[in-house]
């Protein structure tokens, strides 16, 4: 039975032309949960009716207070079409490239120092420790963000760009499980098991690595937080 008005997200996503799975995946949340709004399961909360606003051009706030049909943001609010979607895409974010994700990096950036900054005590005040606080919550962020928006595939391609080799220095025994879990990787180093040498002697080889995902930590080479064999 329906029990909250969610029309207007459903008129919404008609208009712009996406699928429930397409809209999701814009805002970042499951499709379950748009279907849930739809149908009028599940009201939508005023974080989610924020980000369509900001995503559409829609009316955030009309959304969240359940109004029939979706309203433009513009000054002059009228019945939302796809001209206004069109009109937001262009004038608020522009084009969807790497130049323009590389604008709003500038930005993020900015903002991520603000706050480590702040987050540090001015000298001669009491200790207060809410900079390890302060970044588990930026990596629980990125990790969300990661499988919300489902950048998994993307970010594995774009760390796969910053190839780099790396020395490694280990016993016998340990190459030969790594052997074990990965022959391929381990053989295009070169390694060929040898019986006569001893598990404990050691054994020097170049692998071909990536990148890690490690986010608050580095990603860059040649010593990233985490490095993946190829």
């Amino acid at each position: 039975m329906k029990k909250y008005s969610n029309d207007a997200v459903r008129e919404l996503r008609k208009i712009i032309g996406m699928t429930q799975a397409e809209f999701a995946e814009m805002i970042g949340v499951s499709k379950d949960a748009v279907v849930s709004w739809e149908i009028g399961r599940n009201k939508i909360s005023a974080t989610f009716a924020r980000r369509i606003g900001l995503a559409t051009g829609v009316d955030g706030k009309a959304l969240y207070l359940g109004v029939d049909v979706p309203i433009s943001s513009d000054r002059d609010a009228h019945v939302y079409t796809a001209a206004d979607f069109e009109k937001h895409q262009q004038t608020e974010w522009g084009r969807s490239d790497e130049a323009s994700a590389r604008r709003h990096l500038e930005h993020c950036v900015d903002t991520m120092e603000l706050l480590l900054l702040a987050a540090v005590p001015p000298a001669g005040e009491r200790k207060r420790q809410r900079l390890p606080g302060l970044m588990d919550s930026f990596m629980q962020w990125c990790e969300s963000a990661r499988e919300d928006f489902k950048l998994g595939a993307q970010i594995d391609g774009q760390l796969a760009r910053r190839p780099f080799k790396a020395n490694v220095t280990q016993t016998w025994r340990d190459w030969r499980a790594m052997e074990r879990i990965d022959p391929a990787a381990v053989r295009a180093t070169g390694f060929v098991d040898d019986p006569s040498k001893g598990d404990l002697e050691e054994l020097r080889r170049e692998l071909n690595c990536v990148p890690g995902w490690a986010p608050g930590r580095s990603m860059k080479p040649p010593k990233p937080a985490i490095m993946q064999t190829v």
